[in-house]
């Protein structure tokens, strides 16, 4: 994407009325500040396969790629959350919402193991982006742009166009207190070794945290 193609078309989301009714869900079930999150990552994933040359609906699934970005982090919402960390729990109503809107082809899968992966640092392999839909690797870019990223990862003015439609409002610190708070009311939600269960070992260190440890000395096996 190039500076001279800046303007409300490089902002436009996708129109299909599965798109249209996930960005009304995402709307009313999650905070400001994660709904402009995950609408950034799929503003961000697409300025940068751009850049890499990637077309939607040639080399990516344009839908698909939007839908992972915008249900990513529905389980941080009230009406996701469950006893799961939140990519799972997210992941879970993901499924449940497309297939209550009709949708029961591979599409469900390829979105719940988005979901339910994008912290985990896979679809940086190699192997797993020749073996996965590229519309998962570029959503999980484009959400890592957001959280990690900057101004400079990004075509010189870009950042400051989506911001100006989608504002930051706190950004990644506001997604981190939902997910520790998530947490501390439930510790299930944080399991050793995922995102949740590191943010509440290094905010709350005087809570008793599960670790694996833990796993071991409640084992039927008493190993």
């Amino acid at each position: 994407m190039s500076q001279a193609t800046f303007g409300v078309d490089s902002l436009a989301l996708p129109s299909t009325p599965l798109a249209i009714e996930t960005h009304r869900l995402i709307n009313e079930a999650l905070e400001t500040s994660v709904c402009h999150h995950s609408v950034r990552g799929f503003l961000f994933g697409r300025a940068h396969a751009a850049e890499q040359s990637l077309r939607p609906g040639a080399d990516y699934d344009e839908e698909l790629m939007y839908l992972i970005c915008a249900l990513h982090d529905i389980g941080l919402s009230e009406r996701a959350v469950g006893t799961q960390r939140f990519e799972i729990d997210g992941a879970d109503f993901a499924a449940e919402f497309l297939e209550a809107q009709g949708i029961d082809d591979e599409r469900v899968d390829i979105i719940w193991d988005a979901i339910a992966a994008h912290t985990t640092g896979l679809s940086d392999s190699p192997v797993y982006r020749r073996r996965r839909p590229a519309a998962i690797w570029i959503a999980v870019t484009g959400i890592g742009l957001d959280v990690g990223g900057g101004p400079d990862d990004l075509p010189p003015g870009f950042a400051d166009l989506v911001h100006a439609s989608y504002p930051r409002l706190g950004g990644t610190r506001a997604l981190t207190d939902i997910i520790e708070r998530q947490a501390v009311a439930d510790p299930r939600k944080a399991p050793p070794g995922s995102l949740p269960g590191e943010i509440l070992r290094l905010r709350h260190p005087e809570l008793v945290p599960y670790t694996w440890d833990t796993v071991l000395d409640t084992s039927g096996w008493q190993d």
